[in-house]
Formats: C-alpha cells, sequence, structure tokens
C-alpha cells in the first residue's frame, strides 16, 4: 500500500489508524505549501487534488473517511462486526464531515495556516467558526458521557478520525475548558504511541 500523505488533518487520521492496525504503508509526501498537489501526475491520482490517497494494488481510493472504512472492512479490526454497528461508526463520521470539520477548518486555516503563509486572517470565518462549534462540540461532549470512546468501551478507527480534528480545533485556540469529558477523551487519545509517532507539522 501507498499513501500519498501531507502532516495535516485528515491525511493524519489515516496515518493514525494504519500504525494502531500495524499495516506496513509507503508514505508519499506531498507538499501542499508547494502546490504539489495539482501536478498532473497527482491529479491522474485524484482528480479532485487533495490528500490522502491511498493505493492499495490496483485500488485508488481518496477520502479520509472512505479509507477508514475501507482498512476497517478489509482486516477486520477496529471496526464493528454488525450493521448496527457499522451504522453506527458512519453516523458519527458523517457527523465529523458535516458539523465539525467545517468550522475547525475555518479556525484552523485563519488562525494557524494563514500565519504561515503570510496572508491575512479572515476574522468573519473566525467568528463563525467560533460560534458553530461549542453547539456541536457540546453534543460529542454529552455522548463521551457513558462512552469511553466514541463507538463505546473500545477504541476504534473513528477515534483515528476524532483526534486529529480536535486536536487542531484546541491548537486554533478553541478553549475545551466547558467540555472537561471531551478534553479528557481527547488527551486519551493523544496519549496513545500510535498518535505520537505520527508526521505532525511543527506546534501542532
Amino acid at each position: 500500500m501507498k499513501l500519498y500523505h501531507f502532516p495535516s488533518p485528515n491525511p493524519q487520521k489515516v496515518t493514525f489508524a494504519l500504525r494502531e492496525l500495524g499495516l506496513e504503508c509507503e508514505i508519499v509526501p506531498v507538499d501542499l505549501g508547494k502546490g504539489e498537489q495539482r501536478n498532473p501526475e497527482f491529479l491522474a491520482i485524484n482528480p479532485f487534488g487533495r490528500v490522502p490517497v491511498l493505493v492499495d494494488g490496483e485500488f485508488k481510493l481518496w477520502d479520509s473517511h472512505a479509507i477508514l472504512a475501507y482498512l476497517g472492512e478489509k482486516t477486520g479490526r477496529l471496526w464493528p462486526s454488525t450493521a448496527a454497528g457499522h451504522a453506527d461508526a458512519l453516523r458519527w463520521l458523517f457527523f465529523l464531515a458535516q458539523h465539525i470539520s467545517p468550522p475547525a477548518g475555518d479556525l484552523a486555516f485563519n488562525r494557524i495556516a494563514a500565519r504561515i503563509l503570510g496572508i491575512p486572517a479572515d476574522e468573519d470565518a473566525i467568528a463563525r467558526g467560533e460560534k458553530a462549534l461549542p453547539g456541536v462540540i457540546g453534543i460529542i461532549d454529552g455522548h463521551l458521557t457513558d462512552h469511553k470512546w466514541m463507538l463505546g468501551n473500545d477504541f476504534s478507527l473513528v477515534d483515528c478520525a476524532y483526534t486529529p480534528v480536535l486536536n487542531i480545533i484546541e491548537k486554533a485556540g478553541f478553549s475545551y475548558q466547558d467540555f472537561p469529558r471531551l478534553r479528557t477523551y481527547l488527551d486519551l487519545c493523544r496519549a496513545r504511541s500510535a498518535w505520537k509517532d505520527i508526521p505532525k507539522l511543527p506546534g501542532l
């Protein structure tokens, strides 16, 4: 397997999963800062021009959540084995993609990436992200009242999806002070050796 990768949250979901699963995978760096995602060679693999992309033999797959589901189905590990379990995992992945990642992106781009790129931050986008996050983060905090991990008592690939996003939200200055269960959960995720080993941008 090959993973086309940049150390940002979506590719980190997959590298975290690969290490948790103990899978051998060649990491192919794609430097987004240099625009390598727009090179014709990369667009031939993913016309959407984004990372991550997993290549497993002849099979090419992009979208981090689709890759996580594929790895879970392929290995039969860290992934539910029942129809109800599959639906539960997909529910939380969809929730992350639709309701948490957009405001997380608003904060991360304008408080972190903009500084690195030397461009002005969009204060309206920051305000939009700060306004949207408490409600959805509160849902996760409430869910964790009787769940150690997102799907229950056992760590899963869904947790591999949530960790990089929740981490970058905090690094972008959003406070989890009012969400103690989520803060404890994130600390547990970041304490795992697989998370400590994955590539990260400096300070993240």
